[in-house]
């Protein structure tokens, strides 16, 4: 969490954060469904914004996740306490 925590500070894109918390996607000639993205939208994003906790923004008429922005809310701030509670993104990348 306390990843999500740092990276969603100032909101990130899906992509920006599938790169970050699972390394790049494999590449191919044809374009295909990123099964990690998915999952991990499925799995973690939906459920956080569900909760409250994550605001997602999409872009423009876009209905891929890897293009919409994910946002702390208010609500984040006010029920979360996180030892990565002011650091700036990139401060826990190793």
């Amino acid at each position: 969490m306390s990843r999500y925590n740092v990276e969603t500070e100032d909101g990130a894109s899906g992509a920006y954060l599938r790169r970050v918390l699972f390394g790049e996607p494999e590449t191919s000639p044809t374009p295909r469904y990123d099964e990690v993205m998915g999952q991990f939208y499925i799995q973690v994003l939906r459920p956080l914004c569900w909760a409250g906790l994550l605001q997602q923004e999409r872009v423009a008429a876009s209905y891929r996740f890897e293009e919409a922005m994910f946002m702390k809310t208010p609500l984040w701030r006010a029920a979360l306490r996180l030892e990565t509670d002011g650091m700036a993104r990139g401060a826990t990348r190793h």
